[in-house]
């Protein structure tokens, strides 16, 4: 029991990792907290479960659109809403967010309705059980997938120049437009990606756990906890971060009570917090004055 516990809490740890992420990647280029992301994920399993129930398309056909949809809203958001605010105050832009974040939710329950939908998984094979665990073929999907991602974002900030700019024009924007980055161009390009990586998060979980327009809320409270748990604006923080959030989760349901998991997992990162408030991998910024 405790195997399987730890297997279901790695599991969606990982999808905490991903929406982290796309918390994490915003934050590195624009230095805002957008609390849309969680929309973003709700908008990945709504949309790819409807391409599959209304026009029939395999996840193979509805996953990849569903992701360029998703990101394509995003960077508009980003080049349409955001960018015409950023000389307002920090916390107008975060407000800001939280708006959006209402209007996509709406704008999702106008389309496709109130209702839960079970997407099928991307592949139908059944994974015997080995040791007394059971692990669903959609969360070898899952592993793999986040595995894949962060390989691709750790050659993104530590040897591209993209992940370069990003960062540049996230600690000082205007030191990074003398050297020829856009930081306007950076943004909207951070914006897309935390759409494609919520996207993506929603897909891979609605087959386990339904798609619906109400979990933008509740994938965009756990994304933004695990962000801070690991360090916010650390990639490997934001691993660390979702995976520790979901087995904590897990083994507070499985041993204590499923009522309890969600106040005894926001409750050891309040702690966390208390004893290092940069997260887990945060580190303390020095700026002159």
């Amino acid at each position: 029991m405790a195997a399987q516990i730890l297997v279901s809490g790695l599991l969606i740890g990982c999808i905490y990792a991903l929406v982290a992420w796309g918390f994490t990647i915003v934050y590195n280029a624009t230095g805002l907290i957008n609390f849309a992301a969680g929309e973003f994920v709700m908008m990945g399993g709504v949309i790819s479960a409807a391409f599959n129930a209304k026009l029939g398309w395999p996840p193979i056909v509805a996953v990849p659109l569903t992701i360029a949809i998703v990101a394509a809203i995003a960077a508009l958001i980003d080049w349409g809403c955001l960018q015409r605010a950023r000389r307002q105050a920090h916390l107008t832009l975060v407000m800001l967010t939280i708006g959006l974040a209402i209007v996509l939710r709406g704008a999702m329950l106008f389309s496709a309705g109130k209702d839960f939908q079970f997407p099928p998984s991307f592949t139908e094979v059944e994974i015997p059980s080995m040791l007394g665990i059971n692990v669903p073929a959609q969360g070898v999907w899952i592993v793999g997938t986040v595995f894949a991602v962060a390989m691709l974002l750790w050659q993104l900030f530590a040897r591209s120049w993209l992940g370069w700019s990003m960062r540049a024009a996230g600690e000082n924007p205007r030191a990074a437009l003398l050297m020829g980055i856009s930081p306007r161009q950076v943004s909207t390009i951070a914006f897309a990606m935390a759409g494609a990586m919520g996207a993506l998060a929603g897909a891979l979980i609605a087959p386990l756990a339904s798609a619906n327009y109400t979990s933008g809320l509740f994938f965009g409270l756990k994304g933004f906890s695990a962000a801070i748990l690991g360090g916010i604006g650390s990639p490997l923080g934001a691993v660390v971060g979702g995976l520790l959030l979901g087995v904590i989760e897990n083994v507070a349901a499985g041993y204590v009570s499923s009522g309890w998991k969600d106040a005894i997992a926001l409750g050891i990162l309040i702690v966390v917090l208390l004893v290092k408030p940069t997260g887990i991998f945060g580190g303390l910024s020095v700026k002159r004055v």
